[in-house]
């Protein structure tokens, strides 16, 4: 058996086979096409070269002088430390301006105004007015920054070029320029500098006023602030804002906290108002006071329990002798008067409520003191709160216009400080002004610049390349023909499965048939030839792709007539059965049938269309052919409407009947392009394989074949292309004097 060929790979001629195996790298296909439409790309670069000379030759010379110039700038603020040169070389952001300076109009006015004319007669006479003049310096000047040596940092050196169509006049037209640059810098920094010490020196005036007044603001707003001590009788400063803002928030805090007992005591109360009408909870409540009745006389004397009355009584009395004896209080005293009052009270209300109503009363008589003392220390506390409330507002607006006055006075100060250094910076530049130039290199004698012959000679390469190679690629876009496998893979989706070689039918047969056949049929014939090891790769590839499954449905057709889809399928067939496995032939393309007449067989009475129709059986239908394992199923009588019986659910259900007994059903069918049999067969097959040849539309063909296949459902399985040269397998265009005619019929 024949080695299995990778679907990746074109087949390898039989001289190549036992030589060199390795592969030549693969050439991307944009180079590739340009590489076969060489003679546009050369083509193109000829023209390209003609018109870089011509080009070249009509430019005028260009000649072109160049200079440096180094602009330093003044720094005094060195000098009133006494150390260095007043002048030292630093580089900032100043060398921008500069650059923008020298390309400006105004310099360039200058310089054709006055010092053109100062430079002598020109080679190329000036024009006459100054706009004309201004013009051609504008078109000849550049200006740019040089970089430090060994880094991208600019520096302070500016390098000046000028080009002009005379040698000598380009140096003259640089020195015009220069000395313009240099009067503009002198009468420009020379009246800048006076002009602002004048400003500054207004603006100095301005802020020590302002000073003074922010000043006199403050003292006044500190003034009202001052109060008279009622002690000494002194002005003094009220209370500091800080101080008098925790005043009030502890206060608040204080508030807070009384506000939460007097609730808690209100809640108490209403609960001793509920105990005296419920005995329940009136006795809950005594056994929650309970636990205070150990407590010694002594103590409940000095310190009474309220919720005791008696100790509250013993207690009062205890404080009527005290007043008595230790402050010598006699019976008319208020505070013994008073409590005489209130022991007659307590006595009274033990007598009327017995023991249990004398214990709530005592309780509800010490929460009510204390209730009245909170609401008393509340009150005082917020007359304290809104005391302080009101002398802070009164205060903020004073200490705040203090607080802004001393800013204001802080940022004034630090301008006039700065403008007091800028002032003096300005007096020690007056007469040295702020910048410095300096030649570097004087105005170099002129080179030719322009044109230049390898500048000609490359703009006419590009020209030629991009003239040729656009030409060939488009001639390569334009052309509708397959190259390689791989562009059939690329372009179509789909795998090669082979790659069969002309047959070549005036050949001497290599053995001999019991049973003579077509001599297309070049598999009996000539088994041991190319295009014989061809078809067998081509089935090795089948079996390949379609390995693990069994009794296949596999259709054979192709875009255009005389693609050679009927010799393919009948070859692959024998292929097929020759390996060992049960093939059925089926003969489906009813409008040219041509298989019966490849195996030598007479045309039958019945066949393949004959069962569809219902109009005789499907073992009537079998032919037995010379290659063992090989059964044809040709078309028989044509049917007159081939494409309703292919369409129609009998022809689907004759597959399935022959499906069982065969490993392989081969469907060869009509070209797609042609009619529309071969989209009906590939709706009921289980896969298609697409067979043409290297025509000029093969690509749009093909194209077309697929996408009508795929839109019926049919499963593409892979292509195989038909009739290659043998003297080489590679793509090349390959007519061989065909003709094709659009109408698809049976000539014989």
């Amino acid at each position: 058996m024949a080695e299995v060929q990778s679907v990746l790979d074109p087949p390898v001629p039989s001289h190549q086979q036992g030589g060199d195996s390795r592969e030549s790298p693969t050439i991307p296909p944009l180079i590739a096409g340009l590489l076969r439409r060489w003679p546009w790309l050369l083509l193109g670069l000829m023209i390209g070269q003609v018109f870089g000379v011509m080009y070249h030759l009509q430019r005028p010379p260009v000649y072109q002088s160049t200079a440096q110039l180094m602009v330093l700038k003044n720094r005094p603020e060195l000098a009133a430390g006494g150390a260095g040169d007043v002048r030292v070389q630093f580089v900032e952001d100043y060398i921008a301006g500069q650059v923008i300076l020298l390309r400006s109009e105004r310099i360039l006015r200058r310089a054709a105004e006055r010092h053109l004319l100062q430079q002598g007669p020109f080679e190329h006479s000036l024009p006459p007015t100054v706009e004309g003049r201004m013009q051609i310096l504008m078109n000849g000047f550049t200006v740019s920054r040089e970089k430090e040596p060994g880094s991208n940092v600019g520096s302070n050196v500016l390098g000046l070029q000028f080009k002009a169509g005379h040698a000598a006049d380009a140096p003259r037209y640089l020195r015009a320029i220069i000395d313009a640059y240099r009067e503009e810098l002198a009468e420009v920094f020379e009246d800048a500098s006076a002009r602002q010490l004048r400003q500054v020196e207004e603006e100095i005036a301005a802020v020590e006023k302002t000073i003074r007044d922010i000043a006199s603001r403050r003292a006044e707003a500190e003034r009202s602030l001052l109060i008279e001590d009622p002690v000494t009788g002194r002005l003094r400063v009220p209370e500091d804002l800080t101080v008098l803002r925790t005043r009030i928030a502890t206060n608040r805090t204080t508030e807070t906290s009384l506000r939460l007992r007097q609730q808690e005591l209100d809640s108490e109360l209403e609960e001793l108002q509920k105990a005296q009408t419920v005995p329940a909870l009136r006795q809950a409540l005594l056994q929650r006071l309970g636990g205070t009745g150990d407590r010694s006389v002594a103590t409940s004397v000095l310190t009474p329990d309220v919720r005791q009355p008696e100790a509250l009584l013993r207690h009062l009395r205890f404080r009527r002798s005290e007043l008595m004896a230790r402050y010598g209080y006699g019976e008319g005293h208020p505070e013994v008067v008073a409590l005489d009052r209130q022991i007659r009270e307590v006595e009274r209300e033990l007598q009327e409520r017995g023991p249990e109503a004398g214990e709530l009363q005592a309780y509800r008589y010490r929460l009510l003191q204390e209730r009245t003392a909170l609401l008393k220390k509340i009150e005082i506390l917020t007359q304290e709160i809104a005391r302080d409330e009101k002398k802070l507002l009164d205060l903020t607006p004073i200490y705040n216009s203090i607080q802004k006055a001393t800013e204001e006075l802080q940022r004034e100060e630090t301008r006039l400080r700065d403008l007091n250094l800028l002032r003096d910076q300005i007096r020690r530049t007056e007469r040295g002004g702020v910048f410095e130039v300096k030649e570097v290199t004087t105005p170099t004698p002129a080179v030719q610049v322009a044109p230049v012959w390898l500048q000609s000679i490359a703009l006419g390469l590009m020209l030629g390349v991009l003239l040729g190679g656009g030409s060939a690629l488009a001639l390569e876009w334009a052309d509708r023909s397959f190259r390689s496998p791989a562009d059939i893979r690329r372009q179509l989706g789909v795998p090669v499965l082979g790659h069969i070689p002309y047959l070549r039918l005036d050949e001497e047969a290599e053995q001999e048939l019991a049973h003579p056949v077509d001599a297309s049929l070049v598999v009996l014939w000539r088994p041991h030839s190319a295009e014989a090891e061809a078809i067998r790769a081509l089935r090795n590839q089948v079996l390949f792709s379609t390995s693990g499954r069994d009794h296949l449905i596999v259709q054979i057709t192709s875009p255009h007539p005389g693609d050679g889809k009927s010799t393919l399928a009948a070859n692959l067939a024998i292929s097929l059965a020759l390996a060992g496995k049960r093939v059925a032939l089926l003969d489906c393309d009813w409008r040219k049938p041509r298989l019966h007449r490849l195996f030598a067989l007479p045309t039958p009475a019945v066949g393949l269309a004959s069962v569809v129709a219902s109009v005789a059986d499907i073992n009537a239908a079998a032919q037995a052919t010379s290659v063992d394992n090989l059964t044809l199923y040709p078309c028989g009588p044509r049917p007159e409407s081939p494409a309703e019986l292919l369409t129609s659910k009998r022809y689907y259900d004759v597959l399935q009947q022959l499906r069982p007994h065969y490993d392989f059903l081969i469907v060869d069918s009509p070209p797609v392009l042609a009619v529309s049999d071969a989209a009906a067969v590939a709706a009921r097959v289980d896969e298609v394989v697409l067979v043409f040849r290297m025509r000029r539309d093969a690509k749009t063909a093909v194209e077309r074949t697929l996408h009508d296949l795929q839109a019926v459902g049919g499963h593409i399985l892979g292509v195989a292309v038909n009739a290659l040269p043998m003297r080489d397998l590679s793509y090349r265009y390959y007519y061989a004097g065909y003709r094709y005619s659009d109408a698809y019929h049976d000539a014989g």
